[in-house]
């Protein structure tokens, strides 16, 4: 089954995002944080079916090198990238061969839509959560006129350029059930 599609969109939709130093960004940003200690990767997948299970027809996933996601495609002693499955970290291993699966393309970066949340969220939080990605892709809904990422920590950052309907009762459900920073 597919997990991604490549919707053949190399830009990131959001002009306005600073995707270098995302706090430079022309936006707003909140952080949101989990208030629970249980199993970061359950918490974190019920925040994002919480806070963006209505908008996830919306939302397109960036990467600016899906192949490089995680750390350990990168290999020190031939200074160069190694992309074979089974030299790879547990976590590595479900997130390449989910690349493959869904035929996204060696070197590929740019925008994919996904298409089953329930697989894709597990893997790209186990490798974020353990280290071996050092970074989350970036969510955005081009509609909204938002993004956010996940963090290691079990927050997400969240970045937006106006407070909209959408983002005023998204910021009012995760006042409710989590720790709000701005």
């Amino acid at each position: 089954m597919i997990i991604l599609e490549n919707i053949h969109q190399a830009d990131f939709p959001l002009k306005w995002a600073d995707l270098n130093s995302y706090r430079n960004s022309d936006s707003f940003r909140k952080e949101i944080y989990l208030k629970d200690d249980g199993n970061i990767i359950e918490e974190l997948i019920f925040l994002f079916y919480t806070l963006f299970g209505k908008l996830k027809e919306n939302l397109i996933i960036y990467d600016k090198s899906w192949w490089d996601f995680c750390l350990d495609t990168w290999n020190a002693d031939k200074d160069q990238y190694d992309y074979e499955i089974d030299t790879k970290s547990k976590e590595t291993q479900e997130y390449l061969k989910m690349l493959k699966i869904s035929s996204i393309e060696l070197g590929f970066s740019g925008c994919c839509k996904c298409k089953d949340w329930d697989t894709f969220l597990p893997i790209i939080l186990r490798c974020i959560v353990s280290h071996q990605a050092p970074y989350s892709p970036i969510f955005c809904d081009a509609v909204n006129d938002f993004f956010f990422y996940f963090h290691y920590s079990g927050s997400i950052g969240l970045y937006y350029k106006n407070e909209n309907n959408t983002i005023k009762e998204l910021l009012e459900n995760a006042s409710d059930k989590y720790t709000l920073k701005s």
